[in-house]
């Protein structure tokens, strides 16, 4: 009887000592879907630098490289899911929780998710069935699956309650849906896997909210936008749920996947909504509206970084000539860079002359996607996205690796952005040689653009509409001599040139 007695006050010296070891102040958060929650951006290098440690994740499988053990917590550098994964949304959701939160709040992420796959692969009472039903060409996602025992659900929920010794469930995350694009029951499924969460775990639903992403929106030329529709009814099934908008982010032109930047953004959207509950106000770096402009145009803001430059639309000018790229009509030669002096370059009457950054498929190499002057993405073919090519001659392509394109992209269009005090340099992957004009980029030199914004072009000449303004020092004419009542003319006024009319 006293052996046993001895037990009993043992066990319940345990318990009480795992539930003191568990710290309010660290707050988890589950994480699942498919490839945008899993991770398709190659992480670039301002993603691995000053990642906070109070910024944690939790290994749901071991890694080999980095050096991970499934079901303890490191500092939360990428990849979070699993070996080969890429940057995801749940990598800067976690960096700006920890941003925004006192200093003796961590935050950690428990993130499984599966490329490719439907919500049924976290439906226990399916997933067998539905890894049964994969073919042998989708060998691929098996393996995914077997990496997870088979069973992702039950995989998260033994991290979360490896998690739960030490901190406090605060929230879910969840990114899926193009695997069940518009299926009208997508959400009651969530909330089968939502509902199930709540009792395994033993939590309060008031007290754990979800949080729901938006696939790549239509707009942006996502293939699977219209699920967005069936997101949106998500609140209204699903109590203390919120949809997380992913307007005006960029795909990285395969029409499923954002790129790095638009994951950066992403991510802290997630953030704020989660904050937003604690009454926490973030600001967070949205992308910039870009201005519509007519007519001819002018250098505004130049780049010196490609940091600085992020999401942001630029045309690609050459300084010293006095040259741009562009691209000159969508029924005039579409696929032909055209390379000329700012005064046929830089107008509004053109197809296009702006581009933005988009990760390429090797570290430190991107893509270039050209956008029309109002700053949608370029397309002469089928809502095709079209890119900065060089293979015989400098052109615009079509499509990604994958299509009938792919070896133009791969090939042709994947390059090393460099910046030094000179400007930027565009080098081919598929010559090693750099980009000049509309000829193959085959030379051996590099060639110095600068990347900028534009404006709409002045003349130096400003329109008097005024006799309110301020002239404290004067009216000049153009020969310098102090004008006391100007007539109509060309003067000086605080060292500007104006048109008296």
């Amino acid at each position: 009887m006293r052996k046993y007695l001895l037990t009993i006050v043992l066990s319940c010296f345990s318990l009480l000592g795992a539930q003191a070891d568990v710290d309010p102040n660290f707050y988890v958060y589950l994480c699942f879907g498919q490839s945008n929650m899993e991770g398709n951006a190659t992480p670039e290098a301002i993603d691995y630098q000053n990642v906070d440690a109070r910024f944690k994740m939790l290994a749901c499988v071991d890694f080999t490289d980095p050096q991970r053990t499934m079901g303890n917590w490191y500092t939360a550098t990428p990849p979070l899911v699993r070996q080969g994964t890429g940057l995801g949304v749940a990598d800067y959701f976690g960096r700006t929780m920890v941003k925004n939160l006192p200093e003796n709040v961590s935050v950690g992420v428990i993130d499984v998710a599966l490329g490719g796959t439907k919500i049924e692969g976290f439906m226990q009472e399916k997933v067998a069935d539905y890894i049964a039903s994969m073919t042998s060409n989708e060998n691929w996602l098996k393996n995914y699956f077997a990496a997870y025992n088979n069973d992702p659900y039950k995989r998260m929920v033994d991290m979360a309650k490896i998690a739960q010794q030490t901190g406090v469930i605060k929230g879910i995350l969840l990114h899926q849906g193009e695997s069940n694009n518009c299926q009208e029951d997508w959400p009651q499924k969530v909330k089968t896997i939502y509902n199930r969460l709540i009792t395994d775990l033993g939590l309060n639903a008031a007290d754990v909210p979800l949080f729901v992403g938006e696939t790549v929106r239509s707009e942006e030329g996502g293939y699977c936008g219209g699920h967005n529709s069936v997101i949106a009814n998500i609140p209204s099934v699903i109590p203390n749920s919120y949809v997380i908008s992913s307007a005006n982010l960029a795909q990285k032109g395969d029409g499923l996947h954002f790129t790095a930047a638009s994951y950066r953004i992403m991510g802290q959207r997630y953030a704020k909504q989660a904050l937003s509950l604690m009454n926490i106000e973030a600001e967070i770096d949205e992308p910039q509206e870009e201005p519509v402009l007519s007519g001819d145009l002018e250098i505004d803001q130049r780049f010196t970084s490609l940091e600085e430059i992020g999401t942001k639309h630029f045309a690609i000018v050459n300084e010293e000539e006095h040259k741009a790229v562009y691209c000159k009509s969508l029924t005039e030669n579409p696929q032909f860079i055209y390379y000329d002096t700012y005064d046929k370059a830089l107008t509004a009457n053109n197809a296009a002359v702006y581009f933005a950054l988009e990760a390429g498929p090797y570290d430190n190499t991107y893509f270039l996607k050209a956008y029309k002057m109002d700053h949608q993405p370029l397309s002469f073919w089928q809502n095709s996205s079209v890119y900065l090519n060089t293979g015989n001659f400098s052109c615009f392509v079509l499509g990604l690796e994958g299509t009938q394109y792919g070896q133009d992209i791969q090939d042709g269009a994947v390059w090393y952005v460099e910046y030094d005090n000179k400007g930027f340099s565009l080098k081919s992957k598929a010559t090693g040689k750099y980009f000049k004009d509309t000829g193959k980029a085959e030379n051996a030199n590099p060639t110095y653009f600068t990347f900028c914004t534009l404006k709409a072009a002045t003349n130096g000449i400003e329109d008097v509409r005024s006799k309110k303004e301020d002239v404290r020092n004067g009216i000049f004419d153009l020969q310098g001599r102090r004008v006391a009542q100007p007539t109509k003319g060309v003067y000086i006024v605080n060292g500007r040139k104006v048109l008296v009319r």
